[in-house]
């Protein structure tokens, strides 16, 4: 007679196989190859700051070294720029950002947004009041406030930071 096992019977899942996922930026970020980094890219900067690639240029190779990827970028939160110098063959930290669509319900007057998210309603955001993102903030306040068609924004998260960054018109109401 021949018993055949599979992987479920051999281990069993118990609690402790189960591991906690702490909020160090070393989870939320992957590993890339600072000389393919391209304009649109995204970086960690200064080995803190999620950033977007904003101009990419490299010098060759000195005489003691290897050839150099020099990389400017902004902050996606703060729109702060960052310059950096890395080695071309150097695997650098780059953010894993995760972006959301959903509807806005409402804005209250402490400028706290109320959301569509999922089956949930998120009310843990605010109105932008990063300069950068002041066009934004007019097309969310005109859309809701005309209510003749949803008001659907864009938030990105990385880590413990979440940030409204786009509004547009959905349908109709």
């Amino acid at each position: 007679e021949i018993y055949t096992l599979s992987l479920h019977d051999a281990l069993p899942i118990s609690d402790e196989n189960q591991f906690e996922q702490g909020d160090s930026g070393a989870l939320n970020t992957e590993l890339a190859d600072a000389g393919r980094m391209k304009p649109g890219s995204l970086i960690i900067m200064k080995e803190t700051f999620p950033c977007k690639v904003t101009a990419f240029s490299t010098a060759k190779p000195g005489k003691h070294g290897s050839a150099k990827a020099m990389i400017t970028a902004k902050d996606i939160f703060t729109d702060k720029q960052y310059d950096e110098t890395f080695g071309t063959g150097d695997m650098i930290p780059r953010p894993i950002v995760q972006k959301n669509e959903c509807m806005l319900l409402d804005i209250d007057e402490d400028d706290k947004v109320s959301l569509m998210f999922g089956d949930e309603v998120k009310e843990d955001l605010n109105v932008p009041t990063e300069e950068h993102l002041q066009d934004v903030v007019k097309t969310m306040r005109k859309i809701h406030a005309a209510g003749l068609k949803e008001c659907l924004v864009t938030f990105q998260g990385w880590g413990n930071k979440e940030q409204i960054v786009a509004a547009r018109e959905g349908q109709d109401m």
